[in-house]
């Protein structure tokens, strides 16, 4: 039905037929749904109608006095359907009007136009489904432009790649990376733009992706790209959950590895730097220690050169001699490990006798108004990690402690026991995380020093903060990283005016350990095989003694004052030499040079290097040669014959 609602569809019809113009609006008269219809005859009156409003239909005349209804197909450009009407079938011109976009062809009869309100009905029904569809079509479009707008806006170097490690599109940073554009990267294999080579490796992620059927994530360097990258694969599934390739992201980490590089190399000069420092403690005490050793033994060698008579055995002055310069002994061995440059070696050790020998050794370099009360339990079990940090830690936090009580009279109590952390009662460490449940060596360091502020106890862990005066300062930033690196924590508890106490937990790794509290009984040396012995030592009284002291376990010996002079000697009575004992730092010719050419002569004479630094000075010579030893300086006869009779008992049994 007709009507003049504005809010029915608008039908403009373009008729100059007045005859059928009534017929069309007789059939829109019984249409069941309402039209307001408006009719006009020409092709301006049409646009003009337009230019005012917007119809939801138009049907024109194919021939109008003013020209082609064609025209009006383009005044609607897609903003609303027409339909062409004609008196006259055409097929050709049917097909040309459709072409340019008619939603409909009709050839007027009196039964077309009895039926019109329903093709119009029709036709608008379909121009709906033609407009939804329109609308998905140009979203789906404008999805896609975004995506890829997005795709390519990401820095990461982003493919996706089939089963056949075969690119099928790439981002804009993966192509400007590969030296390529996005269309010449489509088509190429991975590891040829990628790692550079042929075929693909075991290693490769996308290869590891499809064995294990899920998101594959690892850091590689790739030279070919000029960079370190964090790699993530994630697959790609069809309908049916079959892996059909993968999104293949990497992010460049270059800076940021170099950034950590950087900063454990300043960590690691921080920690000598401050090492160094605590050396400079310890110095004084140590060179005090020191001196009153070497009284003691000038003190008895003067006695005994000159025949006073003390009343005193002999035996007794002797023995008292090497009682102290063992002591000078064991004091240069716990500096030389303290101040070793080593390779940092993940070891067990015993955390009770690491910390009895730091507060043995810190006894002669601490002011004397300060008192160190030990109270450790012995049931400690073994800790894994790097023995000398753990020492660094235990060193600085024991000075700071005596530096912390200055002039005044003060103690510092040390403490270690075994902790067990449950996680139904956790405790909080210093920065308020939950320390971890388990089993830990908690060492206890309180003092009864000037205490910190609550501004200094904030602060405490920053790196090179310090409030002592410049060039002091042992940095608990060093403490901090040497415990996060060894899976521990701390607490702090200070008060100004009362002292501070820091608690250190450690995770404990080994089984229980029985601390030895006495040392161990002496066994009488055993008869050695009568053998030659070439030795060698450019420090001509350590030359003599050393023969004495071979002579005395039964053995022929050929000295020799350097290398060269010991590869002479070898060269002469090298069929009489059982054994070489060769001194590490030598003028002429050094202790390594002259082991190598050793072994250039023989191959299997047991050579014992010998010298007053660490082991670690000859580890790579000892780690792949069974029959080479290692001797520390200062040596004893029962030391010298153990290390003697292990080589040539194994030389023995080699030969027989």
């Amino acid at each position: 039905m007709l009507t003049d609602s504005t809010t029915a569809p608008l039908i403009l019809v373009v008729e100059g037929n007045d005859k059928h113009a009534e017929l069309i609006q007789r059939s829109f008269e019984k249409a069941a749904e309402e039209y307001h219809l408006e009719i006009v005859g020409t092709i301006r009156a049409a646009k003009m109608v337009s230019e005012r409003t917007s119809p939801r239909l138009v049907m024109t005349d194919y021939r109008l006095p003013d020209g082609d209804g064609s025209e009006l197909v383009a005044v609607a450009g897609g903003a609303w359907p027409v339909i062409l009407m004609s008196s006259y079938g055409n097929e050709k011109v049917a097909v040309e009007v459709m072409k340019i976009g008619a939603q409909d062809y009709i050839v007027k009869s009196p039964e077309v136009f009895d039926d019109l309100h329903r093709i119009v009905k029709y036709a608008l029904m379909t121009w709906e489904l033609i407009v939804a569809r329109r609308q998905t079509d140009e979203a789906v479009y404008r999805a896609k432009k975004d995506w890829e707008k997005t795709f390519d806006a990401v820095p990461e170097l982003i493919s996706i790649i089939d089963l056949d490690y075969t690119i099928t599109r790439a981002n804009k940073a993966m192509a400007a990376r590969c030296g390529l554009t996005p269309q010449e990267l489509v088509g190429r294999k991975c590891h040829e733009v990628i790692c550079g080579i042929s075929d693909s490796r075991s290693s490769c992620p996308h290869f590891i992706m499809t064995q294990k059927g899920m998101e594959h994530r690892d850091e590689f360097e790739r030279e070919l790209l000029n960079g370190v990258f964090d790699v993530t694969v994630s697959p790609l599934f069809d309908d049916d959950g079959a892996i059909t390739g993968c999104v293949h992201v990497m992010r460049d980490i270059t800076k940021r590895k170099q950034a950590e590089e950087e900063r454990q190399n300043l960590e690691r000069q921080l920690q000598h730097t401050q090492k160094l420092e605590s050396l400079g403690v310890l110095s004084g005490g140590i060179a005090h220690d020191f001196n009153n050793i070497l009284t003691i033994i000038l003190g008895h060698c003067y006695i005994l050169k000159e025949n006073i008579d003390t009343e005193v055995d002999r035996n007794v002055h002797l023995q008292l001699i090497e009682s102290s310069a063992n002591r000078a002994a064991d004091l240069c061995r716990q500096m030389l490990t303290y101040a070793g440059k080593s390779t940092l070696l993940q070891t067990e050790f015993s955390m009770w006798l690491l910390v009895d020998e730091i507060v043995k050794m810190l006894t002669s370099a601490i002011k004397k108004n300060v008192t160190i009360i030990l109270d450790m339990k012995r049931d400690i079990p073994m800790i894994a990690g790097d023995s000398s940090q753990i020492q660094q830690v235990v060193m600085n936090l024991i000075i700071n402690a005596s530096e912390a009580i200055g002039e005044m009279a003060g103690t510092i109590t040390v403490g270690l026991k075994k902790r067990f952390i449950q996680s139904v009662q956790p405790e909080i460490d210093y920065f308020g995380s939950k320390i971890l449940p388990g089993s830990y060596a908690c060492l206890e360091v309180s003092d009864t020093g000037c205490g910190m502020s609550d501004e200094t106890t904030r602060r405490l862990f920053e790196p090179f903060y310090t409030t002592k005066f410049t060039g002091r300062g042992l940095g608990m930033s060093a403490i901090l990283g040497i415990l996060k690196a060894h899976n521990g924590t701390l607490q702090v508890a200070s008060t100004q005016g009362v002292g501070t106490t820091f608690k250190v937990y450690i995770p404990i790794t080994g089984a229980y350990e029985q601390v030895e509290t006495s040392p161990p009984t002496k066994v009488a040396a055993p008869v050695l095989p009568n053998a030659t012995v070439l030795l060698v030592e450019d420090e001509d009284t350590l030359r003599n003694i050393g023969t004495t002291l071979l002579g005395t376990l039964g053995f022929s010996v050929i000295d020799a004052a350097n290398g060269y002079e010991a590869l002479e000697q070898y060269k002469t009575y090298g069929n009489e030499i059982d054994l070489v004992i060769l001194d590490l730092i030598m003028p002429v010719m050094g202790g390594i040079e002259a082991y190598h050419e050793l072994r250039k002569l023989n191959k299997s004479v047991p050579i014992i290097l010998c010298s007053g630094y660490g082991a670690e000075s000859v580890e790579v010579v000892t780690a792949m040669d069974n029959k080479a030893g290692f001797l520390h300086k200062p040596y004893n006869v029962i030391e010298l014959r153990k290390v003697l009779r292990e080589k040539l008992e194994g030389k023995q049994q080699h030969t027989e």
